[in-house]
């Protein structure tokens, strides 16, 4: 019998490791991939969850801004609440308590040519309003809540033609804002007015004329980037020698629109001048039509305008418009084919006055206007309505009650006592955009805007891990 072969029956050396070990591999490849798989198999989707809109709160503080200027700030509230509001910007020393009522005008008094900020809380905060004015000539001064996006069209940076931006922080905490100039032959490098820096309860003024100079019509689009800014503008025409320098405040518009309407045209001959700008990457065509108490039309000679992309339009009007502001024209209506900005500058008897678009009024407003010889000038219904309009003086006696009917394709004026320094005015089955035209001491406007009576509340869910 044959002794089997030692080299047939010995097993060779690490074979049994190396079966263990690609088992070993195999399962450390394929078990976390059949676990995923699993998994996948197994999830089930959460489902989407529709936007939802903020919830409508009640307002339990507000801060109102007004602009420097060497004048008193009136103070006024719609919240049928009467109490007492803080005015002033900065340290707690610069602060001043000051009473107000509803329907009253309460005083607050200059503060050196500084910007203000007024504060209420509780039951005063919801309908918060105040302005600000300089008699003889008159400046008229818009007070507003911060935005984080405002237009302003129509500035200078020139000799004749000038313009100071003012930046305001209400609060404590630093601010930062981006200011985008845009000129007629497209946007303008200006990279001083990137991330300009406001300290907490403080501002900055830009005089344009320095930091960006040149002979141009000019639009400036400023955005928040940081905490809360307030922007203004100063609007100065100076003829050069031929007569004192007229200036006046330049109202901003809140955002571009395809349908604008600019009331407010002091009365007299001198010069008119629109300018439309284009922030859009097409080139916009806007028709200009003439609103008066009868209708709505385009007068002979009035063209339409071409406003390239990312540029700034200006059109003198003062042939135009001279004689039909004589014979009762009112504003000025810009229909664009896209989204523009636009305002409307007189420079009549020697004083300075804009006419910019704003909002739609649809609620009971309020708005604090000069004393003296003014009107106010209604436009912009949409269908048959009547608005109501109450002047009261500072002391909250009413001085008229009348009731306006209103139409579309027309313009409405009504004449409002000299002592009227508070007025309410209040629409009923249509939007109406309106404005007080002031005449004493000179030419200004104050336009009509919605209340800020209560506070939205975000709606927030839980995101994805």
């Amino acid at each position: 019998m044959s002794t089997p072969s030692r080299r047939a029956t010995r097993s060779t050396p690490g074979a049994s490791r190396r079966v263990a070990l690609d088992v070993t591999v195999v399962l450390a490849v394929l078990l976390p991939l059949l676990t995923g798989g699993a998994v996948l198999l197994t999830r089930t989707e959460a489902p989407s969850q529709p936007d939802t809109a903020p919830t409508e709160t009640a307002l339990g503080a507000a801060s109102v801004v007004c602009p420097a200027a060497a004048a008193p700030t009136l103070v006024t509230t719609a919240s049928g609440s009467a109490g007492t509001v803080t005015v002033g910007l900065g340290p707690d020393g610069r602060q001043q308590e000051v009473d107000v009522a509803e329907g009253a005008v309460a005083t607050a008094p200059g503060a050196d040519d500084e910007p203000v900020v007024v504060r209420a809380e509780d039951d005063l905060a919801p309908g918060l309003v105040a302005g600000r004015y300089d008699e003889r000539p008159l400046r008229v001064a818009e007070c507003a809540a911060p935005a984080p996006e405002q237009w302003f069209t129509g500035v200078g940076a020139g000799t004749g033609h000038s313009s100071v931006l003012e930046l305001v922080n209400p609060d404590n905490g630093p601010a930062v804002a981006d200011v985008v100039v845009t000129g007629r032959s497209g946007l303008v490098d200006a990279p001083a007015l990137r991330g300009v820096a406001v300290p907490g309860g403080s501002s900055v003024r830009l005089d344009l004329g320095e930091v960006v100079p040149r002979r141009d019509e000019l639009s400036l689009h400023v955005t928040t980037q940081r905490g809360r800014v307030f922007s203004a503008v100063l609007d100065r025409v100076d003829e050069l020698g031929a007569g004192p320098r007229a200036e006046d405040f330049l109202p901003p518009q809140a955002e571009p629109a395809t349908a604008l309407t600019l009331l407010g045209l002091p009365v007299g001959s001198g010069r008119r001048t629109l300018v439309l700008a284009n922030d859009g990457d097409s080139e916009v065509r806007a028709g200009l039509r003439v609103v008066d108490e009868r209708s709505v039309f385009a007068p002979e000679g009035l063209e339409e305008v071409r406003i390239a992309p990312q540029s700034v339009a200006r059109v003198q009007l003062g042939a135009t418009l001279g004689p039909l502001v004589g014979d009762g024209a009112l504003g000025l209506v810009v229909e664009a084919t896209g989204p523009v900005t636009a305002t409307l500058r007189s420079f009549v008897g020697g004083d300075l006055a804009h006419a910019v678009p704003s909002e739609p009024v649809t609620e009971p407003t309020v708005a604090v206007v000069p004393p003296g010889r003014k009107r106010l000038v209604l436009s912009g219904a949409t269908s048959t309505g009547v608005v109501e309009v109450v002047a009261r003086d500072a002391a909250g006696e009413e001085l008229a009650s009348k009731r306006v009917e209103v139409a579309p394709d027309r313009g409405f004026v009504l004449g409002l006592p000299a002592r009227a320094v508070h007025l309410t005015v209040t629409p009923d089955r249509t939007p109406v955009v309106g404005a007080v035209v002031a005449a004493t001491g000179g030419a200004g406007v104050v336009r009509l805007h919605e209340l800020v009576r209560s506070g939205l509340v975000p709606a927030v869910r839980p995101g994805l891990p």
